[in-house]
């Protein structure tokens, strides 16, 4: 199973790839969506998406947006990884495709959970 990493932080890429690796997952990264979106258009082996809400050049609701209309034929799962806590934020998220929303900070724990609800593989 491979997830794409989106965030523009180096430190977050690193550790949530980190989790996700321990958790039996292969893990590539991109700063921003607009970098994350050209990875998906030329590389469709992704089964998972974790991705910030603010990014530069193209954020994470833009960029779910465009995944969502111009690549919806992938069987994609999106989480969004963020501080955001704006209820309206998250449920125009989850209206517009996102899967699940995951809270910055974040521990081992609620990432696996929100990898289980959303049907996806985890090793103990």
């Amino acid at each position: 199973m491979r997830a794409l990493i989106v965030d523009d932080s180096r430190v977050l890429r690193m550790h949530l790839g980190e989790m996700l690796r321990l958790m039996g997952w292969k893990t590539e990264e991109a700063k921003n969506g607009r970098l994350a979106l050209e990875r998906l258009r030329v590389d469709r082996g992704f089964q998972l998406v974790l991705m910030d809400v603010n990014m530069p050049e193209m954020n994470g609701i833009e960029c779910v947006c465009r995944v969502r209309s111009e690549l919806s034929e992938l069987d994609l799962k999106l989480m969004m990884v963020s501080t955001e806590a704006d209820s309206c934020l998250i449920e125009e998220l989850l209206a517009n495709g996102v899967d699940e929303y995951l809270m910055k900070p974040f521990t081992h724990e609620n990432l696996q959970a929100k990898l289980q609800l959303m049907s996806l593989p985890v090793r103990a």
